[in-house]
């Protein structure tokens, strides 16, 4: 009985041994298993972040580039510029306004084209293109008495053939060399149209037009003086000139037109 019982235990203990490496072997592989779908895991969530991330990015450039596309070249301008003053107006029709800005050593300066397409700011075509109007800011002016020598601005001359504009204003017209000049002042404003007899042209039409226009719309105040200069001769942008000064500061308008040229510094009557 004895040996019985030894032999018994002898094989319960043999069958443990035999069973306990097999139940370790199996315990590790889930072991591992459950390592591995974890970190399988952990990837797939880092991977669909940098997913994420780089969607957003890509959502976010092309908005931008969006946005530019939409955007008038005077609206690109004002955004670029936000500080600088400038006409808020300038007439072109049904037609596009494109632009050409850049920052100068004292200022700012603009050209001004009237075009069938829409162009955004500076494009490299308009380097073939004539302006229509242009527009010149320049700042930092040591005095007031700096400002003037820049405009240099002319003195209507009184000996002239008197003319009614309307409005209580009177020109004084004379002929020069083939000329008729037809000058005036409203305020702190010298006006000076110019047209060729040899054209039969005739200034004071366009004169009244002018006067007329004045009453009911306003140009900037000068702090001095500010001066406006037609050549109905001139069909380029320079046949209008309006310039005027602040204590440091010469604004300086040029049109093709003379109308378009006062529409444009009305609107920085505000500024």
């Amino acid at each position: 009985m004895k040996k019985i019982g030894l032999i018994s235990l002898f094989a319960v203990a043999l069958l443990g041994a035999c069973q306990s490496p097999s139940e370790t072997s199996q315990e590790t592989t889930n072991e591992t298993v459950r390592t591995t779908e974890t970190s399988t895991s952990k990837e797939e969530i880092g991977s669909s972040s940098v997913s994420s991330n780089e969607t957003a990015s890509s959502a976010e450039t092309s908005t931008g580039t969006q946005e530019n596309s939409t955007q008038t070249a005077f609206e690109q301008l004002q955004k670029e510029y936000p500080d600088t003053p400038m006409p808020k107006e300038i007439p072109v029709g049904s037609s596009n306004l494109n632009i050409a800005a850049t920052m100068t050593k004292q200022g700012f300066s603009v050209l001004y084209y009237q075009s069938e397409q829409a162009l955004p700011l500076n494009d490299a075509s308009l380097n073939q293109a004539e302006p229509i109007a242009s527009y010149l800011y320049q700042d930092d002016f040591a005095s007031s008495q700096e400002t003037l020598n820049t405009i240099q601005p002319f003195t209507v001359d009184t000996g002239g053939r008197q003319v009614d504009l309307g409005y209580n204003i009177v020109g004084y017209q004379q002929g020069a060399a083939g000329s008729s000049i037809l000058e005036w002042q409203e305020g702190n404003w010298r006006l000076r149209i110019r047209a060729s007899n040899i054209d039969g042209q005739d200034p004071v039409p366009l004169a009244k037009q002018i006067v007329t226009y004045l009453e009911s719309a306003r140009l900037p105040a000068p702090e001095k003086v500010g001066t406006i200069e037609i050549n109905m001769t001139d069909g380029t942008n320079q046949n209008t000139r309006i310039i005027w000064q602040k204590p440091t500061t010469v604004y300086t308008i040029t049109n093709q037109d003379s109308m378009n040229a006062l529409k444009m510094a009305v609107s920085m009557e505000q500024q």
